[in-house]
């Protein structure tokens, strides 16, 4: 190479190749060219999160590039985690994962299932905001462990989980993941569960504390007539109990259904007599 010279030296066999300068004089110093500031690195590009959900089917696709958008219809069914969503027709956005939906839609998990007219979904945030017509139908399942098969007797499982409850709403938003789930209900709501039916302005739900707080007009009427009011009520669903302040109401004292005694001297009580037969 031009002004370079190279010398070849064989140390123990083996050839290394030596480059330097033609002059043998040390440089001075400012004869040195001053020594470039560091540069920072460069900061790595932010990477996009995986796509954690998956579409289970549609029966047609199509994809416009313009909008990075597929217009999908007909047995549409995404899957999230634990969360299915199915409907009849949806617009999904690949560039920022969300999607508008439309048609027989049902959001189902393990313990609820959601219906409505209009699904709007962000699967990153994994967020659902149902609106229209809402209907929720939900039984958590308690804590405690079901009994042995063999000790099973039919209708067991009903006893490890909470009461059915229905919900009616105009519009619900659904946060599902496993560390953030809750729901903000808007009003006017109606929940009804077993002997018992609930009226609010709105609700809110918090899957971690397993809480759900009622607010604005609450009232509770029971099937045997009581009836409470008041401004805001905290349902924990674990022990199913309640907080509440400046409540008002009656109670009215419920019947058990009436038992057979057995007669005074024990044993089966006889069967009744038979049917008296037809007049002649």
């Amino acid at each position: 190479m031009r002004g370079w010279w190279a010398v070849s030296l064989a140390v123990g066999g083996v050839a290394l190749l030596v480059s330097a300068p033609r002059s043998f004089a040390p440089a001075r110093a400012a004869d040195q060219p001053a020594a470039s500031p560091a540069r920072p690195p460069a900061a790595a590009p932010p990477q996009k999160k995986p796509k954690t959900y998956t579409l289970k089917h549609a029966d047609h696709g199509n994809y416009l590039s313009a909008t990075k958008t597929y217009h999908l219809t007909g047995n549409i069914v995404f899957v999230q985690d634990k969360v299915t969503m199915s409907m009849d027709q949806c617009d999904y956005n690949d560039a920022n994962d969300t999607a508008v939906a439309t048609g027989h839609l049902k959001i189902t998990d393990p313990e609820s299932t959601i219906t409505g007219d209009l699904l709007k979904v962000d699967f990153g945030k994994k967020l659902a905001q149902i609106s229209g017509n809402v209907k929720i139908v939900t039984q958590k399942k308690k804590a405690e462990t079901p009994p042995a098969a063999a000790d099973e007797k039919p209708g067991a499982l009903a006893e490890y989980r909470q009461k059915l409850t229905t919900i009616t709403c105009p519009s619900i938003d659904y946060y599902y993941a496993e560390d953030k789930k809750q729901a903000t209900v808007a009003g006017p709501l109606q929940a009804v569960q077993d002997d018992k039916t609930v009226t609010a302005d709105k609700a809110f739900y918090d899957g971690v504390k397993d809480e759900v707080t009622l607010e604005g007009n609450v009232r509770v009427v029971t099937e045997a007539g009581s009836e409470f009011r008041c401004p805001q009520v905290i349902i924990s669903l674990q022990d199913d109990s309640f907080q509440a302040d400046n409540v008002e109401g009656v109670a009215v004292e419920e019947k058990k259904p009436e038992e057979t005694k057995p007669p005074a001297g024990g044993g089966t009580p006889p069967p009744p007599p038979p049917p008296a037969p037809p007049a002649p």
